[in-house]
């Protein structure tokens, strides 16, 4: 729940106004945006956008109204549509630039130069105008017309050569990891800029790309090699200078990560463990080190063979509190599920889950909330996401000015 004081507090960026045209790769830097408070106007075709078609949908409904990923990266905006090939649309959005502070986009690089509307021709209009482009691979190289979904993002960054275990192949991390991070640091990059012009005065064009973005998520395999020479690949990551261990053992409701990070206190604390268990004898004395084990194949084997044995009589939970309720941490961690996330006491400690009205559906619909508390202007999910050109009228007519007959006349072209 959102505890009430927060529900009376503005956001943090209640002065500014963004203009939404980003396809995945960026939608997220525009929810952080509007989730902060920013008045965001997610501008869509007059048919809708084909983000509406990815599912799941509520009550198995494929329609555009009820695409769950839709509703999800789309909170606290407003929407409108609009065609931006049509010359009255292009005029629209020039009107709806000198009004805003901010645009977002995702369109291969030259799109909207070629329509008039590049970041040039909208610093003309509006000086102090701030776009930020978030794409495969950035406005400028020999790559940079390429089309890139998440995938390659993470294939093209390095990062998906470090996912997995050293005899499979590379794996592709289970969520669009590559779109969520170039939009992290393009909402940074926004807010540098707005810092930028709040002193001089000038907007800029911010340039993201999710191969640069995602690279910087490959830990240090890009040092490594510029340094030693080496490509790191699955596997060494953390086990390279570290002397860690980190194997995912079977247990009676799942699985957990266990990680003997260090000698010391971490291996320590797992054989005192064992011991409570009646396993002391067991544990042999050379594990304490567990470079041991990197090193020694026979000698992991004989301790993964009782650990697995150990961590099969209890559920994750049971394993998360004996491991972790104690002086000494044991780092056996439980593989949660979307369910384990929204039912944990944690969580609801934390008041992550938000409620969220659905007028149109006659109920509310549980979202995930803020990843950080900021008491005095908080993360606030202000409304569900827009329905196709549900406020076409506050904007066009209360922030453009424009006359009924001129917004049923944009309609009926088939411009907004």
């Amino acid at each position: 729940m959102v505890e009430p004081r927060e529900e009376q507090l503005e956001g943090a960026l209640t002065d500014l106004k963004v203009l939404d045209l980003s396809g995945p790769v960026g939608v997220y830097c525009a929810k952080l945006l509007a989730d902060m408070g920013a008045d965001t106007i997610r501008i869509e075709p007059p048919d809708g956008d084909p983000m509406r078609e990815i599912g799941p949908f509520y009550d198995d409904d494929p329609t555009p109204e009820k695409s769950l990923y839709w509703w999800h990266f789309n909170t606290s905006k407003r929407g409108i549509t609009l065609d931006l090939e049509k010359p009255q649309g292009q005029d629209l959005f020039r009107r709806l630039v000198q009004w805003a502070d901010i645009g977002i986009e995702s369109f291969t690089p030259g799109y909207l130069d070629d329509l008039g509307l590049g970041f040039k021709n909208l610093h003309e209009l509006n000086p102090s105008f701030i776009l930020a482009s978030i794409t495969p691979f950035g406005q400028t190289g020999p790559y940079s017309r390429f089309q890139g979904p998440d995938i390659v993002g993470q294939a093209m960054s390095g990062v998906m050569q470090l996912v997995g275990v050293p005899h499979r192949p590379p794996y592709l991390i289970g969520s669009e990891i590559g779109y969520w991070t170039a939009s992290t640091f393009a909402a940074d990059a926004v807010m540098l800029a707005v810092a930028y012009r709040d002193v001089s005065g000038d907007g800029q064009h911010i340039d993201t790309s999710m191969q640069r973005a995602m690279s910087l998520g490959a830990g240090n395999s890009m040092s490594t090699y510029n340094v030693l020479g080496h490509v790191l690949h699955r596997g060494e990551l953390f086990a390279r200078g570290r002397g860690g261990v980190r194997t995912e053992y079977l247990c009676k409701d799942g699985y957990v990560f266990y990680i003997a990070a260090a000698a010391g206190t971490t291996m320590e604390a797992t054989r005192d463990l064992l011991v409570e268990h009646g396993l002391g004898e067991e544990f042999d004395p050379l594990w304490l080190d567990p470079t041991i084990l990197r090193q020694d194949g026979k000698e992991k084997e004989r301790f993964e063979a009782l650990m697995s044995g150990f961590f099969l009589r209890f559920t994750r939970m049971e394993i998360l509190e004996m491991c972790f309720n104690r002086e000494k941490q044991v780092f056996a961690v439980p593989t949660g599920t979307p369910k384990d996330v929204v039912e944990s006491p944690q969580t609801a400690a934390r008041g992550f889950m938000r409620d969220v009205e659905h007028p149109e559906l006659g109920r509310s619909i549980r979202y995930p909330g803020p990843p950080y508390r900021l008491p005095e202007s908080p993360w606030n999910i202000a409304r569900r996401a827009p329905l196709i050109g549900e406020h076409n009228e506050d904007i066009y007519r209360g922030a453009l000015g424009l006359s009924e007959d001129e917004i049923v006349h944009l309609k009926n072209e088939g411009v907004i």
